[in-house]
């Protein structure tokens, strides 16, 4: 009992002495999670990067290849019911760990693949397994354990090293495929994804506030100070004041509007993101330019997640995400005509914030309307349905491009997409808990 008590004063006082007097462990948290969606990116970066040398490798058909991305896709989405369970009950620290540790292993075996079936197997079925455990949800619900008022900041300083991490990672591992080649490059990603996505969260990671004594967004004997200077900062922000079960969050129409407008959207994402190298190849850039571009998308997103962050103390997620459909409708209105370095610019900036903003709203809007006492199950019940449609993305994109020899037919489809998820997203207001509906009628 002594040494627990120990163990427990040490933790304490090592969140007080890295984040100031108060001892509030939830900034230790964001700042792993900030290292550990770097390593996240860059597994799913690498995929559009390598896929020019593979078909000029290989000769594999974009279609038939962009299938290995899609399966991966699909199983995240697949397990997620399963994780979300794994989660509320091993917590999502042993998530992390036990999937990276499967990540590492299988981007160390993709370094010898030579058969399009070992890349459905290694990137397609167990990465894809790698990321439904220790992925976005098992963030995402650390982040939304720790914080609820401040969750918009946390969320979005977290998430914004998948930008940064874009924006640097895919010019570098252009440099490296062309100066160690594709295999050692994988080997150095999985090195990579060792030390930030194991090594670290093993050592520092916590799972919830009151593990330590504490609760979301400070300790206890600073909540009363803290409402009162905060108040004029959130009396525009919504959060639900009933938390939902996964049952009840299921049966409101709001939740299916929310998962409409994730799926057009990441439906969109991920028919540009697999392809984007390749397509700028087609219209004349270079190796290098091609993934400066790329990189420059990833860095408007994380510009733009920054900014939703603290937008986000102050405006209605809810207008934001509409804000974000209208950036990405005009980011791929402009991509259809894009033939040149510039419009590749501008079709990015568009693009990056649009879609940065996206992905904030939707880390929000879930707990800020259904609470997060079953988080990890209700993004569980919703994720297959969002991971599964857009997962197609990739394929659709590459077989338009292999059979009418442009992807701009493709782009065309995605820009239809984006509207209807326009539509959507308008009519997800935040829904009334059963508890409430004799109060509010």
């Amino acid at each position: 009992m002594g040494k627990t008590d120990n163990h427990l004063g040490e933790t304490r006082n090592m969140g007080q002495r890295l984040h100031g007097e108060d001892g509030f462990y939830g900034w230790v948290n964001m700042g792993v999670m900030f290292f550990f969606n770097i390593s996240t990116m860059l597994i799913m970066v690498s995929f559009g990067v390598f896929l020019p040398f593979w078909v000029e490798e290989f000769a594999w058909n974009r279609g038939v290849l962009t299938g290995a991305n899609t399966l991966m896709m699909m199983l995240t989405g697949i397990a997620a019911p399963i994780v979300g369970l794994f989660i509320m009950k091993q917590g999502a620290k042993r998530a992390i760990l036990i999937g990276n540790l499967i990540n590492v292993c299988t981007l160390a075996l993709l370094s010898y693949q030579t058969q399009i079936w070992h890349l459905y197997l290694g990137f397609g079925a167990l990465i894809g397994i790698g990321l439904s455990l220790g992925g976005m949800l098992s963030m995402m619900t650390v982040i939304n354990n720790w914080f609820i008022m401040k969750r918009s900041i946390a969320l979005a300083v977290s998430m914004s090293s998948m930008g940064i991490s874009g924006t640097v990672m895919t010019p570098v591992l252009m440099g490296m495929i062309h100066t160690v080649g594709w295999r050692n490059t994988y080997l150095i990603i999985a090195a990579i994804v060792l030390i930030l996505s194991v090594i670290i969260p093993a050592i520092f990671l916590k799972n919830k506030p009151e593990d330590l004594g504490q609760c979301p967004d400070g300790p206890a004997s600073t909540q009363h100070e803290k409402q009162d200077a905060e108040v004029p900062v959130y009396k525009n922000v919504y959060k639900t004041p009933v938390d939902f079960t996964a049952k009840e969050a299921v049966r409101t129409r709001t939740m299916w509007l929310l998962v409409g407008y994730g799926t057009m959207t990441f439906l969109a994402m991920n028919g540009l993101v697999p392809i984007q190298i390749d397509f700028l190849k087609d219209i004349g850039l270079s190796d290098y330019q091609a993934s400066w571009v790329a990189g420059v998308l990833t860095g408007i997103m994380a510009i733009s997640q920054l900014g939703i962050g603290f937008l986000g103390l102050r405006f209605k997620m809810h207008s934001l995400a509409i804000i974000s459909i209208t950036f990405a409708v005009i980011g791929f209105a402009v991509l259809m005509s894009t033939n040149s370095l510039l419009l590749a610019f501008i079709y990015c900036i568009f693009l990056g914030i649009g879609f940065g903003i996206q992905s904030i709203a939707m880390g929000n809007l879930f707990p800020d309307y259904f609470g997060r006492t079953e988080f990890p199950k209700i993004m569980g019940y919703s994720m297959p349905f969002t991971i599964i449609i857009s997962s197609f993305g990739g394929p659709i994109a590459g077989f338009i491009r292999e059979s009418a020899g442009s992807y701009r037919p493709a782009f065309q489809l995605f820009l239809v997409f984006l509207i209807i998820a326009f539509f959507l997203i308008i009519f997800a207001k935040p829904p009334v808990h059963p508890s409430l509906k004799k109060t509010h009628s």
